[in-house]
């Protein structure tokens, strides 16, 4: 009996093709592949929509100057059984197609020969490609992967690891009891005192191209100052592919506004009545204090009920606004095939990991303080890095100047015309995207940190910005130092920055900024640095003893 049902399976992969490159871009506009793609998407049960075709051969065609497709298909009597999507990166790292744009990545097939098809779809690619390792983020929880378990030859090639996946179960009564909330609707009722508060279902293609740029700006700036990304500014193809997914009705786009202007946004793939946060979701740090992301994925959420579409997959990752969200866990696996070697050292090094967290929690350090000790140790390395450089030499008795921070003051009368041709910006978050940190004591990381701190304690920043560089930077806010202030003093210039290209007209952006900033006739300011401290007396300021 065993023999016969192995045979049954055996026919049902009774072909297996491998195509690299050329051919299997050749492949994707075949009209048999693609009516059978299209059909072995809609039977295969743990299909998301990042193996949907519209996905998949969008990510090929944009980003064919960076990967090499790489397609397995089985075939038996005519009809597609199993398929597999890939992209070789190098020599020694192939990943699913869709990179680090496709959340899940994994092989369709029916559930009867699925085992069957990957193992044999994994023993081509080793014969193809002896020195490279294949990795699969994340593979949903439905396929079927005990063999890697139970079959100790796989065992040893394959590491596969879980993850916790949160998902958002659209219910109307409790996203509703949600937002009825008083903490929730408080912050409601604070926007609407601020102008017109309304949800939007983006639909247009036109309308889409109108509003990506400002999403993506937003979106790069969350990013860079929580994990150090940009994915726009560091990727100048995503862009296009966003727009190719939402021109084939793969992508969900809702946004919050506040009057004229977005702040919050979430623009996410969609498949099979999901919509997955992969994408971008945004929100203006400008309003964080009345939390409009949060807000707008609850208002997301009854936009779901009314399309009948009915999970809000959150996505892997350990993020307490996910918690706070998601009503429903289940599990996601990433799947690492190489040589048992690389196997063994991966999965020897997952156990050392995983016991230094442990340690580190029974001493009482916080579940986040791994991730703070990598962060640290990055920025660290950098600076080690930065201060190898001789720049750094002389930026040393350019900029220090005291650890105490100095005060100064202007009459408003009495602050010079300077460089009126000077361009100050407020409250732009594409001139802060282009700080450059080299030479500079803060790393981007530190630096756009602080910026969305500032931004979160209610500060106003004002920039100068040229051909792509962040050449001046203010912020206004309260006093965060310990002097007695005087009376008509509330707030105060700080985090003063010059790039050393601004120097010659650092003193009229000051000049610029402490016009722009105040309608009080004297303005404050504070420094400790050298350049910045000779820039503000050559625009009228003075410095101040209270």
């Amino acid at each position: 009996m065993i023999d016969i049902n192995q045979n049954i399976l055996e026919r049902r992969v009774e072909t297996l093709d491998l195509l690299i490159g050329d051919d299997a871009l050749s492949l994707i506009y075949d009209d048999w592949f693609i009516a059978e793609w299209d059909s072995l998407y809609e039977r295969c049960p743990w299909a998301t929509v990042f193996q949907k075709r519209e996905f998949v051969t969008s990510w090929y065609t944009v980003y064919l100057e960076k990967h090499i497709p790489i397609i397995v298909l089985a075939k038996d009597n005519g009809k597609l059984t199993g398929l597999l999507t890939l992209a070789k990166t190098n020599e020694k790292y192939i990943t699913g197609a869709g990179g680090n744009q496709a959340e899940y990545q994994v092989w369709l097939a029916e559930e009867v020969n699925s085992s069957v098809f990957i193992k044999k779809t994994l023993e081509l690619l080793r014969k193809h490609f002896p020195k490279a390792t294949i990795q699969l983020n994340y593979i949903p929880y439905a396929t079927p992967i005990s063999w890697i378990k139970t079959d100790a030859y796989w065992s040893r090639q394959c590491k596969i690891q879980s993850f916790k996946q949160p998902l958002l179960i659209v219910d109307e009564d409790s996203i509703t009891k949600e937002l009825r909330k008083k903490n929730k609707r408080e912050k409601i009722n604070r926007l609407k005192r601020l102008g017109e508060l309304k949800f939007e279902r983006i639909t247009e293609v036109g309308e889409f191209t109108s509003i990506i740029d400002e999403l993506a700006i937003q979106f790069d700036f969350r990013k860079g100052a929580t994990v150090n990304i940009s994915p726009f500014k560091d990727d100048k193809l995503k862009k296009k592919f966003i727009l190719a997914l939402f021109d084939q009705n793969v992508i969900h786009a809702t946004i919050l506004k506040l009057n004229d202007e977005i702040i919050a946004s979430n623009i996410g793939a969609t498949g099979k009545n999901w919509i997955h946060l992969q994408g971008l979701n945004t929100h203006s740090p400008f309003y964080a204090k009345h939390s409009p992301g949060i807000l707008h994925f609850l208002m997301l959420g009854k936009q779901m009920v009314d399309e009948n579409l009915e999970v809000f997959d959150l996505t892997p990752g350990e993020n307490s606004y996910k918690d706070g969200l998601a009503n429903h866990y289940i599990q996601a696996f990433s799947l690492t095939f190489s040589s048992p070697r690389h196997i063994l050292i991966q999965k020897i090094q997952y156990i050392l990991t995983n016991y230094i967290k442990a340690l580190m929690l029974k001493a009482g350090a916080k579940k986040t303080a791994f991730k703070d000790f990598k962060k640290t140790a990055w920025i660290v390395s950098k600076k080690v890095r930065q201060n190898l450089n001789p720049t750094i030499i002389d930026r040393v008795n350019f900029i220090k100047l005291t650890n105490k921070d100095i005060i100064y003051s202007a009459d408003l009368y009495s602050i010079k015309a300077l460089n009126t041709a000077i361009q100050v910006n407020s409250m732009s978050l594409e001139d802060l995207l282009n700080y450059n940190d080299q030479g500079e004591w803060l790393t981007r990381w530190e630096f756009l940190e602080d910026a969305m701190k500032r931004f979160e304690g209610g500060q106003r920043c004002y920039t100068w910005a040229k051909d792509g560089l962040l050449l001046a930077c203010a912020w206004l806010g309260p006093w965060t130092i310990n002097v007695v202030t005087p009376k008509e003093a509330d707030l105060i210039l700080q985090g003063l920055y010059g790039h050393r290209e601004s120097i010659g007209h650092l003193a009229s952006f000051l000049a610029s900024v402490a016009v722009k900033s105040s309608d009080d006739r004297v303005v404050y300011a504070m420094t400790k640095e050298r350049h910045i401290s000779r820039a503000l007396e050559e625009a009228g300021f003075k410095s101040t003893l209270f």
